[in-house]
């Protein structure tokens, strides 16, 4: 066995991986190991996905969101199950999950409950193994229509039950899509501790509640989980008292050039930002000058696809000095558009996709 040409792709995920210090198992049994399973096969992303790669998020400005304290989690002890109504119950380790065949691709994910313009949202090239595969190998049984994401960050409070983990549920349908990963990579590094190292889940085109972070369990069921933040949380609630759970993106968009209160010392001005639509792709983008009343389209410097942010740009030339306030908005492929006021039947905290609105201040 000394003699044995190792691959290449062996070797960069093990080098990857070791330089972030991540890695508890020696270099030859890892390379040897990856060798005797074929593992380690990465999907390379789309000629589009890798043109939106120079618009991803940098880890250190990926937003954080969190229920409870991020867990401390160790790659050598570390190990995920997945059980419930499955014919063979399923116990893997991390190097078990990172020498699957592996999937890479850029996602946008945001924050349910992201206002207007807000900072929730961030887009990553994730890599991981499809969540089916896992599925597949424990075999899904008849009758089952709920996949439960269980993660180990647990706490109290806000009237929650003591000890509560966070644990989301999506569809069977949804968890063996191709593109539901249990992600072990961003952006070429293992994932930040913040971000649910060793290994979260990914739903692409649904709020971020849903990829659970520090993943520890898949559970398999034949009905409706009633988990706390399945039920208390990431709810829609209307004033007449009717519940729908959240789960898909809505169509959003927002500036990120100009900034609040910019001053402008020129009579033209590329206004810049961000458009998404969770599970489809945005059609348009469109911009609104104070005073004007009317949108005018912006252009588009990609063209879009679904579970990835596009950017646009609208080059604006300004009669005169003075206040102004640019409105934003986008529309996706099914001709869904971002609407001008929320819709005042909703009492809670999500799904806020009203046009971004900027104020400037203009002087030349």
């Amino acid at each position: 066995m000394d003699s044995v040409e190792l691959p290449t792709d062996f070797e960069v995920t093990y080098e990857r991986l070791a330089k972030a210090g991540r890695l508890g198992w020696r270099r030859r049994e890892f390379l040897l190991r990856a060798f005797a399973l074929g593992g380690l096969t990465a999907r390379s992303l789309s000629a589009s996905e890798t043109r939106q790669v120079s618009d991803a998020t940098r880890n250190a400005d990926f937003f954080v969101r969190n229920h409870f304290a991020a867990p401390k989690l160790n790659d050598e002890t570390w190990t995920l199950d997945v059980l419930g109504l499955v014919s063979k119950p399923v116990k893997l380790s991390y190097p078990d999950l990172v020498l699957m065949p592996s999937v890479r691709q850029a996602v946008t994910l945001e924050c349910a409950g992201n206002p207007p313009g807000g900072t929730l949202v961030g887009t990553s090239v994730w890599s991981g193994v499809p969540l089916a595969a896992l599925l597949k190998q424990a075999g899904v049984r008849q009758g089952a229509t709920t996949v439960v994401l269980h993660g180990a960050d647990s706490g109290d409070g806000d009237g929650m039950p003591p000890g509560t983990h966070f644990a989301r549920a999506i569809p069977i349908e949804k968890a063996m899509e191709p593109s539901t990963l249990l992600a072990y990579e961003m952006n070429g590094d293992p994932l930040p501790a913040a971000h649910g190292f060793p290994v979260r889940a990914l739903v692409p085109g649904w709020y971020g509640m849903d990829s659970v972070k520090w993943l520890t369990r898949i559970e398999v069921l034949d009905r409706p989980f009633a988990g706390y933040f399945q039920q208390e949380r990431y709810v829609s609630v209307r004033g007449n008292g009717e519940r729908q759970p959240i789960t898909r993106m809505l169509v959003s968009s927002k500036m990120v050039r100009p900034s609040e209160g910019e001053e402008i010392r020129s009579g033209t001005y590329r206004v810049e930002g961000l458009a998404w639509a969770g599970e489809r792709k945005i059609a348009k983008v469109q911009v609104r000058v104070s005073g004007s009343g009317d949108w005018q389209p912006a252009t588009l410097r990609i063209s879009p696809i679904a579970m990835v942010w596009t950017a646009w740009s609208y080059d604006w030339h300004i009669p005169r000095s003075g206040q102004y306030t640019l409105d934003v908005r986008a529309t996706d492929e099914h001709g869904n558009i971002q609407p001008d006021a929320r819709d005042p039947g909703r009492k809670d905290p999500y799904q806020l996709n009203t046009p971004h609105r900027v104020s400037v201040n203009v002087r030349f």
